[in-house]
């Protein structure tokens, strides 16, 4: 499975990859990014097969995101 990682915050977006490498070790990340916006891009252009997004990152919120992909992509919200 193909997943992308996207959260404002640095270490909560180690600490998932890390959590995921324990838990699903057939897993690859194909990208870990910032904010909303890159994270929407990314996923038009990499085509994950599922993408957890944070609900408040800046830019595009995770539920603008959700909202505007157009690839098939399982979504996963992940919020503090």
């Amino acid at each position: 499975m193909r997943l992308l990682i996207a959260d404002d915050e640095a270490p909560l977006r180690a600490w998932l990859a890390r959590l995921l490498a324990e838990v699903a070790p057939q897993a690859e990340i194909v990208a870990a990014v910032a904010d909303g916006d890159a994270a929407l891009a990314r996923i038009e252009e990499l085509k994950p097969d599922a993408a957890l997004l944070d609900i408040r990152m800046p830019g595009l919120s995770g539920l603008e995101v959700a909202a505007r992909i157009t690839a098939p992509c399982r979504v996963i919200f992940v919020t503090a």
